[in-house]
């Protein structure tokens, strides 16, 4: 699920999408530095989106024996669910084809 919610042109993502794609990385736990190099994101913009996401309470922080983890709350969840959803249906292939009728066929 984590890689499907990652996208293809990480270049040109916005801020929506790096929130899901943060949020997919750590619904099972994962650290910081392993946060920014699966989401392609600097050391800046990793504090950045935790900060925010832990504010909006998306993400918490879980101090384990290994060092901090961030992990997907209940309400990142849903967050995630909607996001999926709203791509899915952005994604979709239209099912009627329009005609162009503004075209002249001259």
């Amino acid at each position: 699920m984590e890689m499907m919610m990652m996208s293809e042109r990480k270049n040109n993502r916005g801020k929506i999408q790096i929130m899901g794609d943060v949020l997919a990385l750590a619904t099972s736990g994962i650290k910081k530095t392993h946060i920014m190099y699966r989401a392609n994101l600097s050391y800046e913009q990793v504090h950045l989106y935790l900060g925010e996401l832990i504010g909006k309470r998306l993400i918490v922080q879980d101090v384990s024996p290994d060092g901090v983890v961030y992990r997907t709350t209940t309400k990142g969840r849903e967050f995630l669910l909607s996001y999926t959803r709203l791509v899915e249906f952005l994604e979709e292939e239209p099912v009627v084809e329009l005609s162009a009728p503004y075209v002249s066929r001259q």
